[in-house]
């Protein structure tokens, strides 16, 4: 089992925590803010991370973020002979495989499998208690000037979809893109749901019901069952209604 990690993904971070695997941790992200790893060193962003910091650490394994916004990481982690595990969260089904891996590298495959039951459990819960809910039309916003959405094939759609929702971009041509303002304007949409520190013109918001969603929304690992209820609760807070999602202050 590995001994030393430095996790360049904060989703796998806090799956390392709750495998009770923490202490397998000895480097993080600027964005690992979760107070469990405050106080180890932090390597800079996890796109790009300051490599010399990071060979000083002496890890075992780093676990990257696989993707072609940053292929020089994984060229230099090789050249520097250190061993890198690849991840990339596009959908739920990649979190419980993530949790598989994670758990058989530390030595913690029973920890691995009573989270993926926990966390399949819960979200067979949240669509069981919409599944006869007619289902909403919803777009999940990111950022602003302009927003962007999920298309199909993406965590944020799936997690639309179970939660009883319609993404009503799921034609987009990619993962994720930019809609213009006459898009949002034009299309039907019931529900708006924003990102954490997503802002949205009030024209747009306009005879639509607009949410502010929290952080677990971004971190697709163990927190996808509460970002599952939240969903939910913002597209039928009928059905959620102590879980209901911030309403957003637009502007």
């Amino acid at each position: 089992p590995l001994r030393r990690v430095v996790s360049l993904v904060p989703s796998v971070t806090a799956t390392l925590l709750e495998l009770g695997a923490g202490d397998v941790l000895v480097g993080r992200t600027d964005y690992d803010t979760l107070p469990e790893v405050r106080s180890l060193p932090s390597v800079g962003g996890g796109i790009g991370p300051d490599l010399e910091r990071l060979a000083l650490l002496d890890p075992d394994l780093v676990v990257r973020f696989a993707g072609p916004s940053d292929e020089r990481t994984g060229r230099r982690l090789a050249e520097l002979n250190l061993a890198y595990l690849d991840v990339r969260p596009d959908q739920i089904a990649d979190i419980f495989e993530i949790i598989e891996w994670l758990g058989h590298l530390t030595g913690r495959q029973a920890e691995a499998g009573a989270l993926s039951r926990r966390l399949q459990a819960e979200l067979d819960s949240v669509r069981t208690a919409v599944q006869m809910r007619s289902p909403v039309r919803a777009v999940y916003l990111m950022g602003q000037d302009p927003s962007w959405t999920a298309g199909a094939g993406t965590y944020i759609h799936e997690l639309l979809e179970l939660a009883g929702g319609v993404n009503v971009f799921a034609d987009l041509a990619q993962l994720y893109g930019a809609v213009s303002p006459e898009a949002l304007a034009t299309r039907d949409i019931d529900v708006i749901l924003l990102a954490p520190d997503a802002r949205l013109d009030p024209r747009i918001a306009a005879g639509r019901r607009v949410y502010q969603l929290p952080h677990a929304i971004d971190l697709p690992g163990p927190q996808v069952a509460v970002a599952a209820r939240t969903v939910a609760s913002g597209l039928h807070p009928a059905v959620f209604p102590s879980d209901t999602a911030s309403v957003a202050s637009v502007r």
